[in-house]
């Protein structure tokens, strides 16, 4: 398995890639990786594509809008995705069972219209 760094950095590639070169932020804490990066005014539909694909490959993503302050100055948007860091004092996670109902429930038998 690829280690977390590696995932955040081949996520940030694929990432710059869709958005034509953009420089993206990688900022690391104990248990998650975001890579960040800032959205150019327009992007055509293979791009908008890539750029999809880039941010569903992580655990999360999101958009940003934040407006400027200054005057003439617009809005800058920034899209980040996030990837959790696996604690490696405990070995891998299994994953976990699949969920079952605590008790067995019989079918329901349609009931018919009532009258008024």
């Amino acid at each position: 398995m690829c280690s977390a760094e590696t995932q955040a950095a081949a996520l940030a590639a694929l990432l710059s890639a869709a958005l034509g070169g953009a420089e993206t932020r990688i900022e690391a804490t104990c248990d998650r990786i975001r890579i960040e990066a800032d959205l150019p005014g327009e992007l055509a539909a293979a791009a908008h594509a890539a750029l999809l694909g880039a941010l569903a490959a992580g655990a999360r993503f999101g958009h940003e809008r934040v407006s400027g302050s200054g005057s003439g100055s617009g809005s800058a948007e920034t899209v980040w995705v996030e990837i959790d860091v696996e604690s490696d004092k405990d070995g891998p996670r299994p994953p976990d069972p699949p969920r079952t109902p605590s008790t067995s429930r019989a079918p329901r038998t349609p009931r018919a219209p009532r009258s008024k």
